[in-house]
């Protein structure tokens, strides 16, 4: 199964989502917005990335495979990027 979320913000201050993964058993890799897990039981793998397109930026969060650690990801994603935004836009995608 796969799952997509997107959160547009206006990133004026960074947010270290690396950092805030980075101890967790399934992080892979990662430097600043951009992350990379996999559940080695679940095989469950997900993307953290920023991405710009013309005048928007957002973060794009995309999974595949079944289980919990999307919604870890997302859920903390947007605590974290809330901490340095006063406005964030989520929208899921299928």
């Amino acid at each position: 199964m796969n799952k997509r979320l997107r959160i547009e913000s206006y990133f004026s201050q960074p947010t270290d989502l690396a950092g805030e993964m980075r101890e967790w058993p399934e992080f892979v890799t990662g430097n600043g917005y951009d992350v990379d897990l996999r559940n080695p039981d679940t095989e469950e793998t997900v993307a953290v990335r920023y991405v710009e397109s013309g005048e928007r930026a957002f973060i794009d969060i995309t999974a595949t495979g079944n289980g919990s650690l999307f919604d870890r990801v997302a859920g903390r994603a947007i605590y974290a990027l809330s901490g340095n935004s006063d406005n964030l836009t989520v929208d899921r995608y299928v």
